[in-house]
């Protein structure tokens, strides 16, 4: 008989760090992630993996709230940073958190692209655009009702 999981009691939340951007989802976890999906679709960017800490804790003896990693990007941004500086391909594929907390709610967080990304040479606009992008992925949860 498998052993039970052993439950993480979540810390409570310290103020978000300004290296994070930082929402609150009006649409339950499940809704949430369809919605990002689609909005990561709808901005012409590559969904390139779906990471589930729920699953991989699980594996380990673990139980946490629903909780995924969506990493994304297109190669035309690929393409703009290669020919600006080679160092910032640290900095992709771009990440956005979801978590469903033990509240309930469901909270969304990416690292600030523009500040990563303007610790290079020429990849200020860059960063800049992709900030805005994140903006509008984690605007396309938490400016709507569900129905």
């Amino acid at each position: 008989m498998p052993e039970p999981l052993q439950a993480v009691t979540y810390a409570d939340p310290a103020p978000t760090p300004v290296f994070q951007r930082f929402a609150v989802s009006n649409l339950p976890f499940e809704a949430t992630l369809t919605r990002l999906k689609e909005a990561i679709q709808a901005e012409d960017l590559w969904l390139i993996h779906e990471i589930n800490p729920q699953m991989l804790l699980e594996r380990g003896g673990y139980r946490i709230h629903a909780t995924r990693q969506l990493l994304f990007f297109h190669p035309r941004y690929m393409v703009r940073l290669l020919e600006k500086d080679p160092n910032a391909l640290v900095e992709v594929p771009l990440k956005l958190i979801i978590m469903q907390m033990p509240d309930g709610s469901v909270t969304l967080r990416h690292p600030d692209v523009a500040t990563a990304f303007a610790r290079y040479k020429g990849l200020e606009a860059l960063g800049i655009e992709l900030e805005i992008i994140c903006q509008r992925l984690m605007a396309s949860v938490i400016a709507v009702s569900e129905t």
